[in-house]
């Protein structure tokens, strides 16, 4: 019922009522040094993928990292291309993939390698070489965020937002009880 009531009030809120804030429009410059090194920090986690290394491209990114397929490590690099934000989903176009200090390596095969990964978070169209993130557990429902295009020099990565709003404040819903017996 609360949750009934919830969805209720929310779309009351999206077609009556104008959004709680909103922007027309958002120049962010990203520092790749610092990108780079969180990314970093992420991947220690995973004994497959290290040694990011960024660089700004034009309208997007040149990405570079270390694959290791069955104990063997192999440099591997692609461009990533027309990024885009949209209804909470991220999606980049990969282009020119190499490995082994240069050579080309099918969009099919990193395609297939993202597939096996078999991550709910990440959507890969075959043969086009497009891959969709679903930000939806960091961006609330009621955030209407875009980014319109991406471009890089040197060390830096701007983002330009297109309009967006806030509807409302993302609910705060009690916490969960852990399970199993809190007297014990």
């Amino acid at each position: 019922e609360r949750i009934r009531r919830r969805v209720a009030y929310t779309a009351a809120v999206n077609f009556l009522t104008p959004p709680l804030a909103r922007w027309d429009g958002l120049h962010l410059v990203l520092d790749l040094d610092r990108i780079e090194c969180h990314l970093n920090v992420l991947l220690e986690a995973s004994d497959s993928l290290r040694d990011l290394k960024l660089e700004g491209r034009a309208d997007g990114l040149g990405a570079s990292l270390t694959v290791v397929w069955n104990g063997v490590p192999a440099r591997v690099g692609l461009d990533v291309t027309e990024i885009r934000l949209r209804h909470r989903y991220l999606g980049l176009r990969m282009r020119r993939l190499r490995a082994l200090g240069g050579v080309r390596v099918p969009r099919a095969a990193v395609e297939l390698g993202l597939r096996a990964l078999d991550n709910p978070l990440l959507q890969v169209f075959r043969g086009h070489g497009i891959v969709v993130v679903d930000l939806g557990r960091w961006i609330p429902e009621e955030a209407d965020v875009r980014i319109l295009t991406v471009q890089s020099v040197a060390r830096t990565a701007s983002v330009w937002f297109g309009p967006g709003s806030l509807v409302d404040l993302p609910s705060s819903e009690p916490p969960a009880l852990p399970p199993g017996d809190l007297f014990e």
